[in-house]
């Protein structure tokens, strides 16, 4: 590893039994309190989740019910005031700002409701660049590039940038940007949102095959029906915890809770 030594790297791992582990994420009793003055904001209040290797995670809750903190929390991008989160084992809480980003660049991919492409980058260019963060040669790059475009079905537009492309394609060149350096998780913020439904259903196709052919895991902050019922277990949160889990053939998705 390039951003710190294996000693300081094995002093961050959870402690456990020694066996092997099937989670990719742990979240455990998350806190996070904003301050404002004499004023304070509980936007989480001791969530606790897992999500196992593989797998296919769906978040649901209202708007403010700290469904986007929890996001942020274990896709590295902001700390709890209090808990511990650990990815593949490792207590990021430990981790300084050189290790977080080398962490978040080979460990996790995003995606974005808004997709947040580079405009003026081509596709190619757009999907290069988290393989330069990673320090990945430049010509081997761009075969990874390319592979990564044909494998979501746009190898023919290599060399088109953004405004160019439909919003499904859009979202297409945002999922290869986030499988470049092979992540073991992808966080999927609300993928669907902008999309009309043919559309949607085919990025969610294309998330499923991606979570079957490489074993990695997706976790998605939804309220798309067809996304919930794709998905292996859908996750409530409300008021700051979560409330409940379920797989979806334990649900009706006909019932006013899903419309």
């Amino acid at each position: 590893m390039t951003a710190f030594s294996t000693e300081k790297f094995q002093q961050m791992i959870e402690p456990g039994n020694g066996d092997i582990i099937d989670h990719v994420i742990r979240a455990v009793g998350l806190t996070k309190v904003y301050r404002m003055g004499s004023e304070e904001t509980h936007a989480l209040r001791g969530a606790s989740m897992e999500a196992k290797r593989g797998e296919y995670l769906s978040i649901m809750g209202p708007s403010g019910s700290g469904k986007s903190t929890l996001f942020n929390m274990i896709g590295a991008l902001q700390k709890p005031t209090t808990g511990r989160v650990y990815i593949d084992r490792v207590d990021i809480a430990q981790l300084d700002t050189e290790e977080l980003a080398w962490l978040r660049c080979r460990k996790i991919g995003y995606i974005f409701q808004t997709f947040n492409l580079i405009q003026v980058m081509t596709c190619l260019e757009n999907v290069m660049l988290p393989m330069a963060y990673a320090g990945v040669d430049e010509e081997q790059a761009r075969e990874n590039a390319i592979e990564k475009l044909q494998l979501v079905g746009l190898g023919h537009r290599l060399l088109h940038k953004p405004a160019e492309l439909s919003g499904g394609q859009q979202q297409r060149v945002a999922i290869a940007r986030a499988m470049a350096n092979n992540p073991a998780i992808i966080l999927a913020d609300e993928p669907t949102a902008n999309l009309d439904q043919k559309t949607g259903e085919e990025m969610i196709t294309l998330l499923d095959d991606l979570k079957k052919k490489f074993g990695v895991t997706i976790i998605s902050a939804t309220h798309d029906l067809k996304m919930l019922q794709r998905s292996d277990r859908i996750l409530w949160i409300d008021d700051g915890r979560i409330v409940r889990t379920a797989r979806p053939d334990e649900l009706d998705f006909s019932s006013t809770e899903f419309h």
